[in-house]
C-alpha cells in the first residue's frame, strides 16, 4: 500500500508544482507584459529551478496547454444536469473560451503569437493539449449518440476541425485585429461548423 500512496503523493505534489509554475507565469505577464518575461524570472517567481519548468513546460509558449487545461476543467465542472443539447453547449465552450481569452487579452495575444511561431512537435502538443481535445470530442461524440449531430463524420475528424478552425482565428490567420467584432466572428464561426459553406443546400 505504499507505493500507491507515495506515487500520488508525489503526483499531487507535481500537479500543485505545475499551476504554481502557471499562476506565477500569469501574474508576471500581467503586470510587465509577456514578451519582457523570462524563463528566469518565472523560476524565481515560483521558486522553482530551472530544470523543474522544462519538467513541465518545453518552453514559455507551452505555458498554453496548462492555460487549456483549466479552461476545460473549469467547463467541465461547469455542466449542470439537465444538459443542454451538444450544439447549445459547443457554442457555451466557445463563448466560455471567447470570455477568459477577451479578460486576458494582452497577455493571451503574446502568449498566442510565440505558440503559433514556434509550435511544438505534434505529438507533444496532442498529448499537452488531451483535456481541451478530449472534451469537445466528449461533445461532439454525445451529440451524435442523441443523433442531434451527424454520425458520419469521425468526432476526431468534427475535433480537428473545431480546434484547427480556432487556433487560425486566433494566431490572426483570417482577420487582422479589430477588423471585425468578437462577436460577428463568433457568429461566423458557428454558421461555418454547424452549417458548413453550403447551409444545408445541395
Amino acid at each position: 500500500m505504499v507505493a500507491p500512496a507515495l506515487s500520488t503523493r508525489r503526483a499531487r505534489k507535481k500537479e500543485r508544482t505545475r499551476q504554481e509554475i502557471f499562476g506565477a507565469a500569469m501574474e508576471l505577464f500581467a503586470a510587465r507584459g509577456f514578451e519582457a518575461v523570462t524563463i528566469e524570472a518565472i523560476c524565481s517567481a515560483a521558486d522553482v529551478a530551472r530544470g523543474t519548468f522544462f519538467l513541465h513546460f518545453p518552453s514559455k509558449a507551452a505555458l498554453l496547454w496548462e492555460w487549456n487545461r483549466q479552461v476545460a476543467d473549469e467547463f467541465r465542472a461547469g455542466l449542470a444536469e439537465p444538459r443542454g443539447s451538444a450544439v447549445d453547449e459547443l457554442r457555451d465552450l466557445v463563448e466560455h473560451i471567447s470570455r477568459k481569452l477577451e479578460a486576458q487579452a494582452d497577455v493571451m495575444a503574446g502568449l498566442l503569437r510565440e505558440f503559433f511561431a514556434t509550435p511544438p512537435a505534434p505529438a507533444a502538443a496532442r498529448e499537452a493539449d488531451r483535456d481541451l481535445s478530449a472534451l469537445v470530442e466528449e461533445l461532439v461524440r454525445r451529440g451524435q449518440k442523441r443523433g442531434e449531430l451527424r454520425r458520419s463524420v469521425d468526432a476526431r475528424l468534427a475535433v480537428a476541425m473545431l480546434l484547427s478552425t480556432a487556433a487560425a482565428i486566433l494566431a490572426g490567420n483570417v482577420w487582422k485585429p479589430g477588423e471585425i467584432s468578437p462577436a460577428k466572428v463568433r457568429a461566423q464561426f458557428y454558421e461555418v461548423v454547424f452549417n458548413g459553406l453550403t447551409g444545408g443546400r445541395k
